[in-house]
């Protein structure tokens, strides 16, 4: 057992953006906190890696600038973000068309009204739901009926063609759910979060924000490469032998690793999974700086696999060499997709590529695929918990509240506003 000098108010098991969260708000309270931390670096499931001078984030992030647990916590001129255009650029029949943002780019109002995609009619209802998303306050949003955001969207009246060439491959690249089954809270959250800021990554990719929380925090709060192997009668039991037994146990972790630690299934959750793919280029194919959306070829059948492309070079230039362009490619995905082997996956994404940007994607270099298991917590938001108590242990996570960088950060502020304002009771 720690002796009683070094025995940390609060231990927060995990350093994902929920328990960095946390630990930074009990910080600021004078609050002695230690984090344990299984793997060697911060960020759980928000990491990038630097391969041949470019910078790839597990998996296509972003962040969006109106989160309010961002805004709370993050310097967003130390990250030095970089936005996207809004607006999306919509593959239909074997080109692009532009489907624009004119609330905030109003000279694209005439482009985005006669865009095929959808119908004039189409174009209104998405004015409508914009203006709904952002009436009212979150907690307002979190109280409206609770249906899937297919339902919701044919309850709006938008054409099965605008569902199936926009929101599809758009929201099925936001919510990793194809098929719309995410709630419609989550499809309003959203809209409002996009009509209320900006598209971002910062610079240095999408590590340097839970680099920046990390660094808020006093030396030694953070352990890394130290897991956790139990939580009994209150007490941490860490893998090298070490037993810590702090005031208060906060699980910061995924819920399926905070389902094994408190013993409790019901916590486990299933998972939405993503596959990301990693091209580097001589040139960028469309310096438009918007994200491309497969559009009527969105999981057409086994030949079409992409789900959305954006150029990460062109919205951040340190994201890849000078002179060299840096291509993300998400695929579309689930459960029901026929399994296929690395190759041939690599095979019929270079194809759809070439289908899309002509002969010079032949010369694009293949950097790295990443499969990511963990890619966002399926939840029904039948109930906002934000955190979930067990005994003196509290859990936090973005499966407690929307599957997002907001949700896992808001939670983690909750967990620690409720051992603050309890221990000023004290």
């Amino acid at each position: 057992m720690l002796e009683t000098n070094q025995t940390p108010s609060v231990a927060i098991i995990g350093a994902g953006l929920s328990g960095l969260s946390c630990a930074v708000r009990l910080a600021e309270a004078g609050i002695d906190t230690r984090i344990f931390e299984a793997t060697n670096q911060v960020g759980g499931r928000v990491r990038s890696d630097v391969v041949q001078g470019y910078t790839l984030d597990h998996g296509f992030q972003v962040l969006l600038t109106a989160y309010p647990a961002c805004r709370q916590l993050l310097d967003y001129s130390a990250l030095r973000l970089m936005p996207f255009e809004p607006g999306a650029l919509v593959r239909h029949r074997g080109n692009f068309s532009l489907l624009g943002d004119p609330w905030r780019r109003p000279l694209q109002a005439f482009q985005t009204a006669t865009s095929p995609i959808g119908s004039f009619a189409d174009k209104l209802r998405i004015a409508k739901l914009r203006y709904q998303s952002t009436r009212g306050t979150l907690d307002d949003v979190f109280s409206r009926t609770n249906q899937t955001t297919q339902e919701r969207l044919v309850q709006d009246g938008f054409s099965a063609a605008m569902i199936n060439e926009f929101f599809r491959p758009f929201l099925g690249g936001v919510y990793l759910d194809p098929k719309l089954e995410t709630s419609s809270r989550v499809l309003e959250f959203v809209f409002r979060m996009f009509a209320s800021g900006e598209i971002a990554i910062p610079a240095d990719g999408m590590a340097a924000i839970p680099r920046q929380l990390a660094e808020r925090l006093p030396r030694g709060t953070v352990s890394l490469s130290r897991a956790v192997e139990a939580i009994v009668d209150d007490v941490i039991h860490l893998s090298d032998g070490e037993q810590v037994k702090p005031k208060q146990i906060i699980v910061a972790t995924e819920s399926n690793a905070a389902a094994r630690l408190v013993g409790d299934d019901s916590t486990a959750t299933k998972w939405r999974t993503t596959t990301n793919l990693y091209f580097a280029g001589d040139q960028s194919p469309d310096k438009r700086k918007l994200l491309m959306l497969a559009g009527d070829e969105y999981r057409k059948d086994q030949n079409h696999r992409i789900g959305t492309v954006v150029v990460l070079s062109d919205i951040a230039a340190s994201y890849a060499p000078r002179g060299k362009s840096l291509i993300s490619v998400s695929l579309a995905e689930d459960d029901e997709m026929e399994p296929v082997s690395s190759d041939e996956e690599l095979s019929v994404v270079r194809k759809q590529l070439e289908h899309w940007f002509g002969e010079g994607v032949k010369s694009w270099q293949h950097l790295r695929t990443y499969r990511v298991p963990y890619g966002l917590p399926i939840v029904t938001l039948d109930k906002i918990e934000s955190v979930r108590r067990y005994g003196k242990t509290l859990l936090c996570g973005d499966y407690l509240e929307t599957p997002s960088i907001q949700g896992a950060m808001h939670s983690g502020l909750t967990a620690a506003d409720i051992y603050i304002n309890s221990h000023s009771k004290c």
